[in-house]
């Protein structure tokens, strides 16, 4: 058998080579989407550069404009990583079988912990900078008051939720408080504060919200800084409240 027939009979399809540069593509955008992350993580939509997007990637510009016709292409791909983030920490919030409240506050603290990474933080930011395309509008705040919506309603029927509170309304107040903690968070402190602002917005929140049985075993627990967690927040008072571990 020839070297030909032998690689032939290895690839009978004619696909050699064709794994090897969809991985290299799949690499060089990642390493754009990364770069691109870290951009708008730092900087707002107008203010973030092509150019530094290139520099932090170490791709070629024509490597770039393969992937991504523009600024505004590279930002929907942004937004999209973090859509995709979401809905995979509810997911791993939801199988660990806590009640509906506990359960929230753990979607609070997955997304405390991804706000860590620059894909969360740059798809906030472009997302309330009016980022998020045509087809995703509301994004993502629309996608929270539902899963909280829907948390706070199984809230209520498992009956840990004080009667009177409105599921729909709850939910949204957890956001508008979420989405405003971020920004104000943002331009006070680059993020720096955010954990101790999330640990009183939401001990704040559920002490209104749950029934006086859950919340007695809540504070038993640690409450929410129990749930934020040591490297989060410490577990010191300064006589303002918690004290953000940075």
């Amino acid at each position: 058998m020839s070297d030909h027939d032998e690689a032939a009979s290895r690839d009978p399809a004619g696909t050699r080579g064709v794994v090897p540069r969809q991985a290299r593509a799949l690499a060089t955008r990642g390493a754009i989407l990364t770069a691109a992350a870290e951009e708008f993580a730092g900087s707002s939509y107008h203010e973030a550069s092509l150019s530094r997007i290139l520099e932090r990637s170490k791709v070629t510009k024509g490597a770039l404009y393969f992937h991504f016709v523009s600024k505004e292409s590279i930002a929907l791909a942004v937004v999209d990583e973090m859509d995709l983030l979401c809905h995979d920490l509810v997911d791993r919030s939801n199988a660990l079988g806590l009640d509906a409240l506990r359960t929230a506050a753990q979607v609070t603290r997955e997304v405390q912990d991804a706000l860590t990474g620059s894909v969360m933080r740059a798809g906030q930011r472009l997302s309330t900078e009016g980022f998020a395309g045509p087809h995703r509008p509301g994004w993502p705040f629309r996608y929270w008051e539902e899963v909280f919506r829907d948390l706070f309603t199984r809230a209520a029927e498992e009956e840990i939720l004080r009667p009177g509170i409105d599921p729909v309304s709850f939910s949204r107040m957890a956001v508008d408080t979420g989405a405003g903690a971020f920004v104000v968070s943002l331009g006070v402190s680059h993020l720096a504060d955010l954990g101790r602002r999330v640990c009183e917005n939401w001990e704040l929140l559920l002490g209104c919200a749950a029934v006086p049985e859950w919340l007695e075993g809540w504070q038993a627990e640690g409450g929410m800084a129990a749930v934020l967690g040591p490297h989060l927040l410490d577990d010191r008072r300064d006589g303002r409240g918690w004290v953000a571990d940075v």
